[in-house]
């Protein structure tokens, strides 16, 4: 039997390149165009800035792939099929020492898979890469639940066509550098499909280690491709940040690599905000003439973006581009603090907090549960900001009676230290993460469908009302209507049935579900079916993740506002909540800005499934209420 601690050099195969063929994905070069800076007529600036002569490139993720072998299959595995996948990965066995490699492959317990991923731009050496595990046309294998990837290699690829479209012959496959290192446990089960399907495919989170640095790239316009003026462009990025991010000598953030390319690194306050980044590199001034009228056109610009940091209507954009002339401007941003106006308090704020000023910390936590339109940007700017003021506030808002503002701090907290003790959790069967957080606040589940598995127990502890049967892939969980405990029982084909008894603890259930071998895919689906059955003493949500609001929904915001000044609603007789909501609306409807995309730190896995159904709001809170004393927790 071969061991999956074995170590291996790179099995090198192109998994989807049919598909991405197909798809036209190979050397997509997606150019950010001006349009980022939003600038109206009436407000543009005369100074010229790096967006004015590039454009941004490498944006689009590099696919890359592999063959791997899967191992500690419960007799569901199979034979490999014939053909090119197989002999790359006996040829790679074999390299490493591996005897028989004949019997290892048709053993029942291991599986050839094929492994791809995709690294994202502005990625960095050491960075986790999520993995998605397939099946080759012709596999035996019937399911890879259990299953562990040995380590294997990801490799980039291409065609001889698309790299020479005049070569004769047919268009073939060619194996590039190995970018990943990939291993891990497979998590199966996830996503839609029939049950047959989703058991044939697998993903592992973070079970992919990226091999290289790979920077954004700034293309010269095709009519400013001069050696002297790509090495202008990187002296003032590096300029602007110097300072901001450790560096040895020679290892710049940005390198004019010839005269048509510019080499963009990402510095460490950004990581979780690429948008924003990209937007105010390209709003940097391009030269720092010398000169008595080149210092009056600097002093008149700076003056001016000061001026308008205090208008609501420009404040996003003279905020970004005093963000963008480094940190001479914190002094003019930190006025910007104290406006009347929460737009400018926030724009202010979050450009200070990514130019490393503790300052902004209080102010952005405010907006967090004042503003919902603010909130994605807020969590962001306080994940990126390492100051004590930050993990406070951080801290507090975990308790908050807002589910995307709770699960938003958590993320936003890990982010920021993950070895901080609020965050801490337990890894239950080396599939999924437990955390406990927020003791004394209202109890809410939450769980997530992409880039972790975890589980997060906010509050007070939840439990389960009987009665109830629910079944998740081998397992059923059941409680008779007077039950005070709960059955867990395992059916497996090759393996006797197992049962534990458990308290009626969510957490407990859980514990015990992992302690018979239960992995993430199974918790999820058990979580499913109890919020839809309405089984738990409180909320269950998943994948609450706060996200940008877009202008036109700000605009539709405001025409709401305005139907109900129309109708002669007086909002002072309104419920406070959604006075409030609409008084805090009204400002940044008015403003009619973009405020950017929604930071990295929440994008939503595209593969992910639908968020249940929220409650509506009073339901919701009825069902976080805690039970008298005097009766059980799951007695309502």
């Amino acid at each position: 039997m071969i061991q999956r601690t074995s170590a291996g050099r790179g099995l090198g195969v192109f998994t989807t390149l049919l598909g991405l063929v197909a798809a036209g994905c190979l050397h997509q070069q997606t150019r950010l165009q001006s349009e980022d800076d939003s600038d109206r007529a009436e407000t543009k600036y005369e100074i010229k800035t790096i967006g004015d002569v590039t454009t941004v490139a490498g944006v689009e993720p590099l696919p890359v792939g592999g063959v791997g072998l899967v191992v500690d299959l419960d007799g569901t595995g199979g034979d490999a099929p014939p053909g090119g996948y197989r002999t790359m990965l006996e040829t790679q066995l074999k390299k490493e020492g591996v005897q028989n490699v004949r019997e290892v492959l048709a053993s029942p317990s291991t599986s050839l898979v094929l492994v791809s991923a995709q690294i994202p731009a502005g990625a960095r050496k050491g960075d986790p890469i999520d993995l998605e595990i397939t099946l080759p046309p012709g596999s035996k294998t019937t399911s890879l639940r259990g299953g562990y990837l040995r380590k294997c290699y990801l490799y980039s690829y291409d065609t001889t066509k698309n790299l020479l479209p005049t070569s004769r012959g047919a268009d073939r496959p060619l194996l590039g550098h190995p970018l990943v290192v990939a291993e891990g446990r497979l998590l199966v089960g996830l996503g839609d499909g029939d049950e047959e399907a989703r058991l044939r495919r697998g993903r592992i989170w973070g079970g992919g280690r990226c091999r290289i640095n790979r920077p954004f790239e700034l293309v010269l316009n095709s009519d400013k491709q001069y050696a002297s003026l790509a090495a202008a462009v990187a002296d003032r990025i590096n300029h602007t940040f110097h300072g901001s991010f450790p560096r040895s000598p020679g290892d710049e953030l940005a390198v004019a690599k010839n005269n048509t390319h510019v080499l963009l690194g990402v510095p460490p306050q950004y990581r979780l905000n690429l948008p924003r980044y990209l937007r105010v590199v390209r709003l940097i001034p391009l030269r720092e003439a010398a000169g008595a009228a080149a210092l009056a056109e600097r002093n008149a610009y700076r003056q001016r973006l000061e001026k308008d940091l205090l208008d609501p209507d420009r404040c996003v954009i003279a905020a970004l581009r005093l963000e963008a002339l480094g940190n001479d401007t914190v002094p003019a941003l930190k006025e910007g603090l104290k406006s009347p106006h929460a737009l400018v308090r926030f724009c202010a704020a979050e450009a200070l907090a990514y130019m490393n000023q503790s300052a902004a910390g209080e102010v952005l936590a405010d907006m967090v549960e004042q503003q919902p339109a603010l909130r994605a940007f807020s969590l962001t700017a306080l994940a990126s900001l390492d100051e004590a003021v930050c993990h406070i506030k951080l801290r507090e808002l975990l308790a908050s009676p807002d589910a995307e503002t709770r699960y938003g701090a958590f993320r936003a907290l890990r982010a920021l230290d993950e070895r901080d003790e609020a965050v801490q959790g337990e890894l239950l069967n080396d599939s999924f993460w437990l955390h406990k957080v927020a003791p004394g606040s209202p109890p809410l589940v939450h769980m997530t469908s992409g880039r972790r598995a975890e589980i997060v127990l906010f509050g007070e502890e939840a439990y389960l009302k009987p009665p109830f049967q629910f079944l998740a892939g081998d397992f059923a969980i059941t409680a008779d209507e007077h039950d005070e405990r709960c059955t867990i029982s395992r059916f497996t084909v090759n393996r006797p049935p197992a049962r534990r008894q458990c308290s009626l603890k969510l957490e407990d259930v859980l514990r015990t579900l992992a302690g018979l071998g239960g992995g993430y895919p199974e918790a999820v689906e058990l979580l499913r079916q109890v919020e839809t059955c309405g089984t738990a003493t409180c909320r269950v949500m998943a994948d609450a993740l706060p996200q940008a609001v877009s202008v036109y929904e700000l605009v539709r915001a405001g025409q709401e506002i305005k139907k109900r000044e129309q109708k002669g609603t007086d909002l002072a007789r309104e419920e406070p909540t959604e006075q409030e909501l609409l008084k805090r609306d009204e400002e940044i409807v008015r403003s009619r800005l973009d405020l950017g995309a929604t930071p990295n730190l929440f994008a939503r896995d595209p593969a992910r499934r639908p968020r249940l159904t929220p409650e509506p709001q009073a339901e919701a809170a009825a069902r976080d209420r805690p039970p008298p004393a005097d009766r059980a927790p799951w007695r309502r």
